[in-house]
C-alpha cells in the first residue's frame, strides 16, 4: 500500500484493516482531503488553542469523569481535563443518513420493548426475552408496570463502531441517562473557533439545533393542560462524573440545573425549593441514574440520595420524568442477544445496524498523538449518536461525540480522555429534520432562584473578596519592605507593629492575635521574621480562598459567563504556586488582576436578578468588614506621629485609596481625612459608605425587612464622629466606630444564612405508643 499523506510510513494502517481516512490503495478519501494538506505545526497550534478554549468553558478547572480523589473540597492533581482531538471524525452525508435511519429504527425498537415489558410482555410469552432473565434483572422494580408513561424515551444514545471491514455496528444502547450530548455541543463550540474556515469550506452540518429539539421534546412531554411547563435538569452536583455536561446542557436549553436537595414532593407534585417558597415543576430531565433517583424505591438496600417519592409523583401524573423511571432495564437485559428477534416481533422489520462482536475487529481513524514521534496515528474511535424523541418522532444529532480508545480498551468503556468532534460533510445541511419548537406561552423565570444556588453565589462573593483583601495587604506590605526595609524602625517599631496587625486582619485573623497562638514565642522573633511569617500565611490564605471560590463556582456554573471559566482556571494555576516557598511577590499581582477581572465579570456579565444580588451582597459584606478591620488594625493603637504617617499610607494603599487621597488632599495625612475617605465618602467604591449603599439596595430588592433594619443600624454606627485626639493611649473614637458598625454587619451575615440557607429543624412530638 502506498503511504498516505495523513500517516508516515511507520504508522500507516495495515492494508487488511479499514481506515476512515485512507482507502485500500493508500489514497485519501474525499471527505478527509482537506486534512491531507495540513502540516503538523498547524495541528499542534489547533490543539493548544482548543485546550485554552476548554479552559474558558470551565473544563480546565472543574472535575469531570474522575473517581472521587479529592482532598477536602479542593481539586487535586488527579483532576485532568479532557482534550478535543484537532482531527475530527469525518462522515460523508450519505453515510450519516444511513446511520440516522439505523439509529432511529433502534430507538423505536427500544421504546417498543419498554412498552411491551411493562405491559403485555409479548416478548416474554414468545421467549424472545427469557422470563428468568427479566425477573432476575436487578433494575426491575415492582412498580415498573404500575403506570406506563406517555413516552418512555426523550433522549437516547447509541454507541456505534466501524468494524475492520468498514461496516457500522452497534456497541450498546444508552437509555437511562445518555451522556455525551453536552460534550458534543461543547466540542463543536471549541473546534468552530479553532478552525472556522475549514468548517465553512467543508460545509459541516451544524448541531446547535439539537438543544432546541431536546428542549422541545422535554416541554412537549408535559401534560397538555400545563400550557407553560416548567422543566429542570436534575444533576448529581459538582462531584458527578458528568457535571460539565449537566451544566452545559442546562445553559444551552435555559433550564435550572438542580440537585436532589433542590426538589421536594408534596401533594403528588414536585416542587423546586426557591428563595421564598416552592415553585411547581412539570418535567424533570434526569441526569442521574434511576438506581439512585428515589430512596423510597431504590435499586438495592444501600442506595441513598435522590428525591424521596419522586417516582410516586410520576406514577400519579404529578411530574414527567425524562427519561421515564425504569428505562435502565432495557440496558441491563443486554439487547444484543435478542434485538433482531424483538424487531421482527414488535416492528415487523429487520434491523439495519447489526451488533458488534469482539471477533469483528475495529477500523481505524486518524488520531492526534502529540506525545509520540509521529503525531498522527491510526486509532480506534467509538461514535455516540444522540436522539431527541419528541411528539413528531426521533431527531438525530447531525454529528455526535467520539471517544478515542486507549490501548486495551473495550468499546463499551473508553478510558482515554481524548474526545472527537464528529463532522457530517458533503452537503448544505444535515439531511435530518429538526423539530420546530411550538409556542407554549411566554413565562418569565428571571426571579426564580434555588436556595442552594443563592448560597453558592453568596459564599463565592465572600471568598473572592477575602482572597482579594488578603492578596492586596500581603502585596502592599511585601512591596513596601522590598523598597525600604528601614520602615521596620520607623516610630520605634510603630509601623512594623501596625503592619503585623494589618496582615493578620487581612488574613481573617484578629488584629492583635498571634497566628501560632504562642505570643511569648513570637515576641522573641524580630519584626522582620514576624512579618515574613505573616506574609507567608497571607499567601496561604489567598490560595485557600481561591480554592473556595472555584468550588463554589462549580456549583453555580450556569450563572457565570464563559469567560469566567478562563479567569478561574488562571486563578487556580497561580494560587497553587502561592504556597511554595519559591513563590514571588509579583505572583500576587497576577492574582489581583484576575480577581479584578472576576469582579468585573460579575458586574457586567450577570443579569441584575436575585442571583447577582446574592453574589454582590456577599462581596459587599466582606469588603465592609475588611475596611473596618484594617482601620482598627492601623489606627486604633496609639503610635508615634512618624509611624502614623507611614502606617496611614499603608492603610490607604491596602484599600486602594492612596492615589485618591493624594489627589484630594495636599497636606500630610490626617486621621479625620483618612476616615472621611475610607468610611464616609460614598463616591469611593472602596469606602464603607459605598458598601452600605449597595447592601441597602440588595436587601430592599429582596423585600427583606430585617435586612433593611440591620443595614440601617450599621449605617448609623458608621457616622460615629472621630477626631484626631488620643485618649488614654488609644483612639477611642475609632474603636467605637468599628464596634458600632461591625456588630450589625456580622449579624446581617448570620441573618442571611438563617433566612435563606438554613433549613430549621421542627421537632415533632410523637404520641404515646
Amino acid at each position: 500500500m502506498a503511504p498516505s499523506p495523513l500517516y508516515s510510513d511507520a504508522v500507516a494502517p495495515a492494508a487488511s484493516r479499514y481506515d476512515d481516512a485512507v482507502g485500500a490503495d493508500g489514497s485519501v478519501r474525499p471527505a478527509w482531503s482537506m486534512f491531507a494538506r495540513l502540516d503538523v505545526g498547524e495541528l499542534r497550534e489547533w490543539q493548544r488553542h482548543g485546550d485554552r478554549l476548554l479552559d474558558a468553558e470551565g473544563a480546565g478547572h472543574l472535575v469531570h469523569e474522575l473517581s472521587d480523589e479529592r482532598q477536602g473540597s479542593g481539586i487535586t492533581a488527579q483532576s485532568r481535563p479532557w482534550r478535543v482531538d484537532p482531527l475530527p471524525l469525518v462522515l460523508d452525508q450519505h453515510e450519516h443518513r444511513q446511520l440516522v435511519q439505523g439509529v432511529t429504527q433502534r430507538v423505536r425498537l427500544l421504546e417498543a420493548v419498554l412498552a411491551d415489558l411493562s405491559g403485555p410482555q409479548q416478548l416474554v410469552r414468545s421467549a424472545v426475552v427469557p422470563a428468568r432473565q427479566l425477573y432476575s434483572a436487578p433494575s426491575l422494580r415492582a412498580t415498573f408496570a404500575a403506570r406506563r408513561p406517555g413516552r418512555w424515551l426523550t433522549h437516547a444514545a447509541v454507541d456505534v463502531v466501524r468494524d475492520a471491514d468498514g461496516r457500522w455496528r452497534v456497541v450498546q444502547d444508552l437509555v437511562d441517562t445518555a451522556t455525551g450530548a453536552g460534550y458534543a455541543l461543547l466540542n463543536r463550540s471549541v473546534l468552530s473557533r479553532v478552525m472556522p474556515e475549514m468548517m465553512r469550506s467543508s460545509a459541516v452540518a451544524p448541531i446547535s439545533g439539537f438543544s432546541d429539539a431536546l428542549r422541545h421534546a422535554l416541554a412537549s412531554s408535559a401534560p397538555v393542560e400545563r400550557r407553560t411547563p416548567r422543566t429542570v435538569v436534575l444533576g448529581g452536583g459538582p462531584n458527578h462524573p458528568a457535571f460539565i455536561e449537566h451544566s452545559y446542557l442546562a445553559m444551552q436549553m435555559g433550564f435550572h440545573l438542580v440537585e436532589a436537595s433542590d426538589l421536594v414532593v408534596r401533594a403528588n407534585r414536585v416542587w423546586l425549593r426557591a428563595l421564598d417558597g416552592v415553585e411547581p415543576v412539570d418535567v424533570v430531565y434526569r441526569r442521574i441514574d434511576d438506581a439512585v433517583l428515589d430512596p423510597l424505591d431504590p435499586l438495592d438496600a444501600v442506595s441513598a440520595g435522590g428525591v424521596p417519592a419522586i417516582t410516586w409523583a410520576a406514577r400519579s401524573s404529578g411530574v414527567v420524568l425524562a427519561n421515564a423511571f425504569g428505562t435502565r432495564l432495557v440496558e441491563e437485559l443486554g439487547a444484543a442477544a435478542w434485538a433482531e428477534e424483538a424487531a421482527g416481533e414488535l416492528l415487523g422489520e429487520r434491523l439495519e445496524l447489526g451488533i458488534w462482536s469482539d471477533a469483528d475487529g475495529l477500523a481505524t481513524s486518524p488520531c492526534w498523538s502529540p506525545s509520540t514521534s509521529t503525531p498522527i496515528v491510526p486509532g480506534h474511535v467509538v461514535l455516540r449518536l444522540h436522539v431527541a424523541v419528541g411528539p413528531d418522532g426521533p431527531t438525530v444529532m447531525a454529528g455526535g461525540n467520539g471517544r478515542v480508545l486507549a490501548h486495551g480498551d473495550h468499546p463499551t468503556e473508553p478510558t482515554s480522555r481524548t474526545s472527537k468532534d464528529v463532522w457530517v460533510v458533503g452537503g448544505s445541511g444535515s439531511g435530518v429534520r429538526l423539530a420546530t419548537v411550538a409556542s407554549q406561552g411566554q413565562v418569565d423565570f428571571g426571579s426564580s432562584l434555588t436556595r442552594r444556588t443563592a448560597d453558592g453565589l453568596y459564599w463565592m462573593g465572600r471568598a473572592a473578596e477575602r482572597a482579594e483583601v488578603a492578596a492586596r495587604v500581603t502585596r502592599v506590605i511585601a512591596g513596601q519592605l522590598n523598597q525600604d526595609l528601614g520602615l521596620i524602625a520607623v516610630g520605634q517599631g510603630g509601623w512594623a507593629h501596625g503592619a503585623l496587625a494589618l496582615l493578620r486582619s487581612g488574613s481573617g485573623g484578629r488584629s492583635g492575635a498571634s497566628p501560632s497562638g504562642n505570643g511569648a514565642e513570637e515576641e522573641s522573633l524580630s519584626y522582620v521574621d514576624r512579618i515574613e511569617a505573616e506574609l507567608a500565611a497571607g499567601r496561604r490564605v489567598v490560595a485557600a480562598q481561591i480554592s473556595t471560590v472555584v468550588d463554589e463556582a462549580m456549583a453555580v456554573r450556569p450563572y457565570l459567563s464563559t469567560t469566567t471559566g478562563r479567569v478561574l482556571t488562571r486563578l487556580s494555576s497561580v494560587a497553587s504556586g502561592l504556597v511554595s516557598p519559591a513563590s514571588a511577590v509579583d505572583d500576587l499581582d497576577m492574582v489581583l488582576v484576575d480577581l479584578a477581572a472576576l469582579a468585573g465579570l460579575s458586574m457586567e456579565s450577570v443579569v441584575r436578578g436575585p442571583a447577582w444580588r446574592f453574589l454582590d451582597l456577599g462581596r459587599r459584606i466582606e469588603r465592609a468588614l475588611a475596611v473596618l478591620g484594617s482601620i482598627e488594625a492601623a489606627l486604633a493603637p496609639a503610635v508615634d506621629p512618624l509611624a502614623f504617617q507611614a502606617l496611614s499610607e499603608t492603610l490607604l494603599w491596602t484599600n486602594e485609596s492612596l492615589v485618591a487621597y493624594r489627589r484630594r488632599y495636599r497636606s500630610d495625612i490626617e486621621l479625620a481625612a483618612v476616615l472621611d475617605l475610607l468610611v464616609h465618602d460614598d463616591a469611593n467604591p472602596r469606602s464603607l459608605s459605598f458598601q452600605l449603599d449597595r447592601m441597602r439596595e440588595h436587601v430592599a430588592s429582596l423585600g427583606w425587612e430585617r435586612g433593611v433594619a440591620l443595614v440601617e443600624q450599621a449605617s448609623l454606627g458608621s457616622i460615629t464622629p472621630v477626631e484626631g485626639t488620643i485618649v488614654g493611649g488609644r483612639r477611642l473614637q475609632v474603636d467605637a466606630l468599628v464596634l458600632e458598625t461591625r456588630g450589625p454587619l456580622l449579624e446581617l451575615g448570620e441573618a442571611i444564612v438563617d433566612r435563606w440557607f438554613s433549613d430549621p429543624v421542627n421537632p415533632m412530638v410523637l404520641g404515646a405508643p
